[in-house]
C-alpha cells in the first residue's frame, strides 16, 4: 500500500478555493477557465500552473505582435493583427454598413472551423491543426474582396480588441501561483491480507454462455477480427482496445474459477496478444507521433503512448502467456518487447514525467488511462521479479492527487501536456466510477473514499441520469458502457448492491438477444460487454488480487485440453492434490474427451465418473478421460492412495 498525503487531500472538511480567474482569453483556454488559477490548501496544481503561466505567456507575446503590426499597417494589415489576437476576429474588421451581418458570419464560420480543429487535436492529438486554422483565418481576412466585402469600410474601434486581450492574459497569468512540488510521500510497502475468493464455486450457466462472445473472438484466426467493431483506431472505440479488455475479461475468469486450466484459455490469450501486433491495431501512430509530437517514427511502444504501451503490458502480465509482444509489417515480425522490456520502457518515463503522470497519446493526459497502465507496470513486477512500481508509487499518488483531482474530489477527465489546461466534467459519472476498478489495485484506502463519494452523489441523481447516454466502445447512443463500467467498478469494491442495480438497468435498457446460442446486446459495443463478464465475474479486490498474485496454471494438475465449444467449463481449482471440474455440453450432449496434465506420472486418480471411475497418468503426467456430458457434470480427479 502506498501512504498518500490525507491532509493535502480534498475532502468535505477542505475543499480548497476556487476562483473565476481570468477571462476566456483564448480557445485554448475556454475548455476549463476555473482552473487557470487555483489556491489553497488542499490543491498545489505545480506543473498545471506552470504550463498555463507559460502557454498564457505566449498568448500575450502573439498580442504584443499583432499590436506592433497595427501600430505600422494598413486596413489589410491591421485585419491580420485582429485575426492574429484571436480567431476569426479579423474579419470583424470590415464589419461596417451593410456588410456587417455577413461579416459577423464570417467570423462565426471561422471560429466554428477552429473549434472543429479543437476537436481534432482533442480526438486525433493533431496538435498542429488548431493554430494553422487560426493563422488560416487571420491571413484570410486581409483579402475582404475573396468574400465579397467592401475594402473601404472598415471598423477603427475593433482595435480596442488587441490591448484587450492583452492586458487579461497578463492578469490571468498573474493570478496563477504555481506552487513548488510538494515533497512525495515515502511508500510504505506493507503486505495485504489475503484476498477474498468470489462467493460462488463455478460460473453460472448463462454466464458461461456469455463467455462465448469473447471466447468465440478470441480463438478466431490471428488475422481475422470478426465481431469486433472497427470504428476508428485514434479514440475510445478503437479495435485495440476491445483486444485489451476481452484479454482482461478471460483473465478474470481464469483467477477468480479457472485457475487450473490450460486448454483453451492460454490459446486465447495468445491470439488475442498476437492480434495486438497486427499493423492495423497500431499504424496510426505514425500520423499521431508527426502531427502530435512533431516527431517521425511508426514503433507505438518506446515513447508517448501509454494507451498501447501500458495496456498492452497489463494484457501481458495477468494474460500469462509468456510471449512477446510481436509488431507485424507487411506480414512480417518487425519489433518485439517482451513483458521486462515493457516495464523499463514505462518506468524510464514515469520517473521523467512532468505530472507525474504520462500522455496517453500526443500532449493529452487521462488520468483513468494511466491507472490502468500502472495496474500494468505493478502486474509486470509480480510476474517478472522486477521492482518498478515501487520507486515510482510515490510520485504517481502525489500527481494524481495534485494535479488531477479537482476540490471537490472528482478526478479531471483530462489535461493538456501543452498548456496546462483540464476538461470540464465531460463523460458523466462513469470518468468518477471506473478509475476505482484499476485504483483499488494501486492505493486502496483512496479508491474505497472515491467510491463512496461517486456512489453518494450518483445515487442522489439516479444512475440513469449521472451516466452519459453514449457507449464510448462503438459510440452509439446507449448507456451499456457506462452500466458496465461503473458495475465492475462496484464489484471490485464489494458494492454488490449496487452492482445488481446496475446489471438490472442495464437488462431493461440494453435487453439481450441469441444468436447461435450464444447471449449478446445488440446495441452495446464489444467493450461493454467485456466490462460486463469482468462484472458478472468479479469479486471483491478480484483486479486487485488478479494484479498482485498472478495464476500459475502448470503448478500443479490441470486441464490441459477441452474441445471448445463443445465443452464448456464452469470450474476448474486445484484443492491440494485434487483437481475438481464443472463441466457443461456447448450444445449437443455426447462423451467428450478431456486431458489433465501435472498429474504425478505412471499413478492411478479416480475421476469419479461411471463409466471410467480411474485413470492413469502417462510417463509425462498427462492423461486423457472420456466424459459423458449429459448437463452439469463434476468431476474430482483424487490420487489413488
Amino acid at each position: 500500500m502506498i501512504a498518500i498525503d490525507e491532509a493535502r487531500a480534498p475532502t468535505r472538511n477542505n475543499p480548497g478555493r476556487v476562483g473565476w480567474r481570468g477571462l476566456f482569453l483564448s480557445p485554448y483556454f475556454v475548455l476549463q477557465s476555473n482552473l487557470l488559477a487555483r489556491r489553497g490548501a488542499g490543491m498545489a496544481f505545480s506543473s498545471s500552473a506552470r504550463r498555463q503561466r507559460r502557454a498564457l505567456l505566449g498568448y500575450s507575446l502573439f498580442c504584443t505582435l499583432a499590436l506592433g503590426l497595427r501600430a505600422i499597417g494598413d486596413n489589410a494589415i491591421d485585419a491580420l493583427a485582429l485575426g492574429l489576437a484571436f480567431p476569426g476576429v479579423g474579419f470583424l474588421h470590415w464589419a461596417d454598413g451593410g456588410q456587417t451581418v455577413w461579416v459577423l458570419g464570417l467570423f462565426v464560420m471561422s471560429l466554428g472551423m477552429f473549434g472543429a480543429a479543437l476537436a481534432t487535436w482533442f480526438a486525433t492529438g493533431n496538435v498542429v491543426l488548431p493554430p494553422l486554422v487560426w493563422l488560416a483565418a487571420a491571413v484570410a481576412a486581409m483579402r475582404p474582396d475573396l468574400f465579397m466585402l467592401d475594402d473601404r469600410l472598415a471598423q477603427s474601434n475593433t482595435g480596442i480588441l488587441i490591448p484587450a486581450l492583452l492586458m487579461s492574459s497578463l492578469a490571468a497569468r498573474g493570478m496563477i501561483r504555481p506552487h513548488a512540488p510538494t515533497v512525495p510521500p515515502k511508500p510504505a510497502l506493507t503486505r495485504l491480507p489475503a484476498l477474498p475468493t468470489p462467493s460462488r464455486k463455478e460460473i453460472l450457466l448463462d454466464d458461461l454462455k456469455r463467455l462465448r462472445l469473447l471466447t468465440d473472438r478470441a480463438l478466431q484466426p490471428i488475422e481475422a477480427f470478426d465481431g469486433f467493431e472497427w470504428r476508428d483506431q485514434f479514440q475510445t472505440a478503437a479495435v485495440r482496445y476491445q483486444v485489451n479488455f476481452t484479454a482482461y475479461a478471460l483473465a478474470v475468469a481464469r483467477r477468480n474459477y479457472l485457475p487450473a486450466m490450460t486448454a483453451w484459455l492460454g490459446e486465447a490469450q495468445a491470439q488475442l496478444l498476437a492480434k495486438q501486433g497486427d499493423s492495423r491495431l497500431w499504424r496510426h501512430w505514425a500520423l499521431e507521433n508527426a502531427w502530435g509530437n512533431l516527431r517521425l517514427g511508426r514503433d507505438p511502444i518506446p515513447r508517448g503512448n501509454i494507451m498501447s504501451t501500458g495496456f498492452v503490458a497489463l494484457q501481458m502480465a495477468i494474460g500469462d502467456t509468456g510471449a512477446p509482444l510481436d509488431l507485424r509489417r507487411r506480414g512480417a515480425s518487425w519489433r518485439r518487447y517482451g513483458l521486462d522490456d515493457m516495464g523499463d520502457i514505462l518506468a524510464r518515463q514515469y520517473r521523467a514525467a512532468p505530472f507525474g503522470l504520462l500522455s496517453c497519446e500526443p500532449n493529452w493526459i487521462y488520468p483513468l488511462c494511466n491507472l490502468i497502465t500502472a495496474c500494468g507496470l505493478r502486474a509486470a513486477d509480480h510476474r517478472t521479479g522486477s521492482a518498478h512500481w515501487p520507486g515510482i508509487a510515490a510520485r504517481f499518488g502525489t500527481g494524481l492527487v495534485d494535479e488531477f483531482t479537482t476540490s471537490t474530489g472528482d478526478f479531471v477527465p483530462f489535461r493538456s501536456s501543452l498548456t496546462g489546461v483540464a476538461a470540464p466534467g465531460v463523460g458523466g459519472a462513469v470518468m468518477q466510477t471506473f478509475p476505482c476498478l484499476f485504483l483499488n489495485a494501486l492505493y486502496p484506502e483512496l479508491a474505497e473514499k472515491h467510491w463512496e463519494r461517486v456512489r453518494c452523489r450518483a445515487e442522489a441523481r439516479g444512475w440513469r441520469r449521472a451516466l452519459w447516454p453514449i457507449d464510448v466502445g462503438n459510440y452509439g447512443f446507449t448507456r451499456a458502457a457506462g452500466y458496465t463500467a461503473s458495475a465492475a467498478a462496484a464489484v471490485e469494491m464489494g458494492d454488490a448492491a449496487r452492482a445488481r442495480n446496475l446489471l438490472d438497468l442495464l437488462d431493461m435498457d440494453c435487453p439481450g438477444a441469441m444468436a447461435g446460442g450464444v447471449p449478446h446486446r445488440p446495441r452495446a459495443s464489444l467493450w461493454a460487454h467485456a466490462l460486463e463478464l469482468i462484472a458478472r465475474l468479479g469479486c471483491t479486490d478480484g483486479f486487485r488480487g488478479l494484479i498482485e498474485s498472478p495464476t500459475d496454471a502448470l503448478a500443479g494438475p490441470h486441464l490441459a485440453d477441452a474441445d471448445y465449444p463443445e465443452i464448456l467449463v464452469a470450474s476448474a481449482r486445484r484443492e491440494g492434490e485434487m483437481l475438481r471440474l464443472v463441466l457443461h455440453p456447448g450444445a449437443a450432449r455426447a462423451i467428450r474427451p478431456i486431458a489433465i496434465s501435472g498429474l504425478k506420472p505412471a499413478r492411478h486418480y479416480r475421476t469419479g465418473l461411471a463409466d471410467q471411475p480411474f485413470a492413469r497418468a502417462d510417463e509425462t503426467g498427462r492423461a486423457v478421460i472420456a466424459v459423458p456430458l449429459h448437463g452439469r457434470t463434476e468431476l474430482r480427479i483424487v490420487p489413488v492412495i
